[in-house]
């Protein structure tokens, strides 16, 4: 029989997986930095932000796939973002294609139709661009939020 009772045995699984939750490393591997740590940020813990613009337009309901060819999120696809009928999205918009894309601009494509779209407000955190949450709704409508940190009390 071993000297280990059942209870020093659950104390000591408990204290390791305590350990693992507060330096998030459970495999052993050093913990990634993030390119984008506000979209990120983000992407996790959106209730954390606040919404500073909203621009609305319509789409196509039959076509299922909306591109946002102005915008990046890592590890997504090379022509832009891509949202779907039906779903949500945060990444952040592109500043460096023109002009319009410099003011708040964004571009989009949805099958043949082309078109754009821009926030007037400039939040303070949108140097890089600003922090987009995208909303498709099934009917085509299409809702962009502009975000920024909720640093109030």
């Amino acid at each position: 029989m071993s000297d280990l009772s059942r209870r020093d045995a659950v104390k000591m699984v408990a204290g390791l997986t305590m350990g693992a939750m507060v330096t998030g490393d459970i495999n052993g591997e050093e913990n990634k930095k993030v390119a984008d740590p506000l979209l990120d940020s983000a992407r996790k813990w959106p209730w954390s932000f606040r919404i500073i613009e909203q621009v609305t337009f319509k789409t196509s309901p039959t076509q299922s796939n909306l591109f946002f060819t102005s915008a990046h999120a890592p590890g997504h696809l090379p022509k832009g973002i891509r949202l779907l009928l039906g779903s949500m999205y945060v990444f952040r918009a592109e500043t460096d294609h023109d002009e319009f894309t410099r003011q708040g601009g964004l571009y989009w494509e949805c099958g043949k139709t082309k078109g754009k779209v821009q926030f007037k407000q400039k939040g303070t955190f949108n140097q890089q661009g600003a922090l987009v949450m995208a909303i498709r709704d099934l009917e085509g409508t299409v809702n962009c939020y502009s975000l920024e940190p909720d640093l109030r009390c």
